[in-house]
């Protein structure tokens, strides 16, 4: 083990993820500050190559389908990497790869800024929004980053990249999630006026609990089209499913799609659910059957392939291997 003191070996998917799903972390850790998390990483980094066991980030496991039989190798939850750090031009913040998107939020609004509103929403923390580019209401992380400090596994050192380093477009950066792990990130915002923008996030939470599932999810399953020549406006991916039926229809009793212990949200078509208690708990396999069939059904009707936004982590048997590389074909 890398930190035997320190290690656990009896946490799983359920306790770590947002779906409450998925196997057993073989060695699982959480670091209480930037320190001890670089010590575990150049400890794990000094192992041989070919001893060194695959590691995992994982934040809030916010858009995270852990597989079944776990995660082998060792497991870094980042969620006590939770400081914030006031710059000196007043505008300013770092925050610790765990902070949680609305802290972010909350934290420029306390302080009359606006810029961060969109984040109250999204379900994750700063790693994760800087690592897949998070975004909502039309804003991306992109947009506010100015630099992060990234532990880079080619060199074995913590750097400082800044924003223009990570090759961001939507919900994507040229980050190998392999070999980079952010552990905090400096973020810009702009003067504005307190009230407005807590009213803007206000809105932002209300639309999201009217619209959005209660029961254990993953946030976004896939990732809206983008525009095209020939289709400069596409419908957004929940549009698309909830137009062939996903989420059911309790007036004419049709049923949501389901696989198993899941099933697509009837609040919203590209949320998937974990419904399943008991043994029929729903699964990784059931995660990724129902997210291939959303995505050939829009295929059939209109042409477009939708992209995952969910993230498969993990041990995934045959079957969740194909069906992921269908996902991305």
């Amino acid at each position: 083990m890398l930190w035997t003191e320190k290690a656990h070996t009896n946490w799983t998917g359920v306790q770590w993820t947002t779906y409450k799903m998925g196997g057993p972390l073989q060695e699982a850790y959480q670091p209480q500050s930037l320190s001890e998390a670089v010590e575990l990483l150049t400890r794990w980094m000094a192992l041989e190559d070919n001893q060194r066991p695959k590691l995992t980030l994982l934040g809030w496991g916010g858009n995270s389908v852990v597989a079944q039989a776990g995660i082998a190798g060792v497991t870094l939850i980042t969620r006590k990497l939770d400081w914030v750090r006031p710059e000196a031009d007043g505008l300013s913040f770092t925050f610790g790869a765990g902070v949680h998107s609305a802290k972010v939020a909350a934290t420029a609004q306390k302080h009359g800024l606006a810029g961060g509103e969109f984040m109250i929403g999204i379900p994750g923390t700063v790693g994760g929004m800087v690592r897949m580019n998070a975004g909502a209401l039309g804003q991306n992380t992109s947009e506010r980053l100015i630099s992060a400090r990234v532990f880079n596994a080619t060199t074995g050192v913590l750097e400082d990249w800044p924003a223009e380093r990570f090759g961001f477009r939507y919900r994507h950066s040229e980050m190998d999630s392999a070999k980079h792990f952010v552990l905090e990130a400096t973020f810009a915002f702009v003067p504005g006026d307190a009230a407005t923008i807590a009213q803007k996030m206000t809105d932002s939470v209300q639309f999201r609990r009217a619209h959005h599932p209660t029961e254990p999810n993953g946030g976004s399953v896939f990732r809206n089209p983008l525009p095209t020549e020939s289709n400069p406006k596409p419908p957004s991916a929940g549009m698309l499913l909830d137009g062939l039926g996903a989420r059911g229809d309790v007036t004419f009793n049709k049923p949501p799609w389901e696989q198993g212990g899941v099933q697509v949200s009837p609040r919203h078509a590209n949320f998937i659910v974990n419904v399943g208690v008991g043994d029929e708990v729903g699964t990784s396999t059931d995660v990724l059957r129902l997210m291939r069939r959303m995505q050939q059904a829009v295929i059939d009707a209109h042409g477009i392939t939708l992209r995952p936004e969910n993230v498969l982590l993990g041990d995934a048997n045959a079957e969740e291997q194909a069906l992921w590389q269908l996902l991305w074909q």
